[in-house]
């Protein structure tokens, strides 16, 4: 592939000969190491085809071996720019032209947001604005590295975030966590504390000194495994106190209390079929409609298809094109049947449950309840889990220090 396109930039011709030494003449062409291809024989002659620029060595060879070389088709640059050399203007234009693309490689165009349900592309978005990460950025200035930083430090529920660079697109994926996770590696010497009230189920220490044994109650914030570690003397007494980093497996039985209410009355929107639909194209930010109709209408949604000029996928353009329609709707007072309701409701629930044990909890039961009454559907109960419910806290000098006592003190 790379050779076809250096013979077509530099020119190629396609040569037949005839004669009664078409062998001595294509050796004499390789002793003079003159490159032929695609060598064919075609009604007793040879065809084949060389470089343009090699045809003016072929005159000795023709002379040794009697032989012409014909020229039956030039192909390549050189002589497609000599067929149209009138025409300065056209390749001028195809030379600017890519220069003008080579400088447009060399920004972002396109933010892809990717993962997120609870921060929207466009929270995001706005995020990266305020850190002057935006569209007609360098790319020399964006550092994907810092980028993925700032949002770990600034969004604490997004457990992962990554950010590079495709072409002239900026990818950035996160995946969020619903709830915050337990500290879990530290080099201070720590206690490991309950985050919530709970009942320990099981405890398999491995550093530090457990104050709580399967079946004990504990309250938020209680030791569970204690980061001091005393060195007794001989006689029982505590000589010193060691520090280490609490480690252990806890599993601990605690709950959620869940709650969720929605009318069972909504708006339902009927389309009367009345529409209007415009046409526009953008550069960055800047909107120039070709057609912008007006309308009249009380209730309408205004709806955006926008397409992004690209040449391949990862060459994004600064230009767009685009419509809206706007549909004009009435609203209707409707309600849910008790069914449908019910049936929400589950849905909502069951998103809960899935966002749960995703974080590692295990459902062990639940006494959920779905009434409806009010012209609301209500549910509500506590959910029973499984779950390893705590989190490091450094241990104080307060709490480590023996005052040596002796007889004058």
């Amino acid at each position: 592939m790379w050779r076809r396109l250096v013979n077509w930039i530099f020119g190629y011709l396609t040569i037949r000969i005839n004669g009664n030494a078409p062998e001595r003449f294509i050796n004499l062409c390789y002793n003079k190491r003159i490159f032929i291809w695609n060598l064919k024989n075609i009604d007793g002659d040879y065809v084949f085809l060389m470089k343009a620029r090699d045809y003016k060595r072929l005159k000795p060879i023709a002379k040794k071996t009697r032989m012409v070389p014909k020229i039956m088709v030039k192909a390549g640059l050189p002589f497609y720019i000599h067929k149209y050399r009138k025409r300065k203007l056209f390749f001028a234009g195809i030379f600017l032209c890519g220069v003008l693309v080579y400088i447009m490689s060399l920004y972002i165009w396109n933010i892809q947001i990717l993962g997120g349900y609870k921060y929207t592309p466009e929270a995001m978005i706005k995020f990266l604005d305020e850190n002057e990460i935006s569209t007609g950025i360098r790319k020399s200035k964006v550092d994907c590295q810092e980028i993925e930083e700032n949002i770990r430090l600034t969004y604490k529920d997004i457990g992962w975030v990554s950010a590079e660079i495709k072409g002239t697109r900026l990818i950035i994926k996160i995946t969020e966590t619903s709830m915050p996770a337990p500290a879990t590696k530290t080099i201070t010497p720590s206690h490991m504390v309950a985050t919530k009230d709970l009942i320990v189920e099981e405890i398999i220490t491995r550093s530090g000194r457990p104050l709580v044994k399967p079946g004990d109650v504990v309250k938020k914030g209680d030791i569970l495994v204690s980061g001091i570690v005393p060195v007794m003397g001989d006689f029982g007494d505590v000589l010193n106190n060691q520090l280490v980093v609490a480690d252990a497996t806890i599993l601990c039985k605690s709950y959620y209390d869940y709650s969720d209410v929605f009318s069972i009355y909504y708006d339902k929107k009927n389309y009367t079929g009345n529409e209007k639909k415009g046409f526009y194209i953008s550069y960055l930010e800047n909107k120039l409609f070709l057609y912008n109709p007006r309308y009249y209408y009380d209730t309408y949604d205004i709806i955006v298809n926008e397409n992004v000029l690209h040449i391949t996928d990862t060459y994004y353009l600064p230009f767009r094109y685009g419509t809206t329609t706007v549909r004009e709707y009435t609203i209707e007072k409707v309600s849910y049947s008790p069914e449908e309701a019910k049936e929400i409701a589950n849905n909502k629930l069951n998103r809960y449950f899935k966002l749960l044990t995703d974080n590692g909890v295990n459902i062990l039961e639940h006494n959920i309840v779905i009434t409806i009454g009010n012209n609301k559907c209500k549910t509500e109960g506590r959910i029973i889990v499984l779950e390893p419910a705590w989190e490091y806290r450094k241990v104080q000098d307060s709490e480590w220090r023996i005052e040596q006592v002796d007889e004058y003190n």
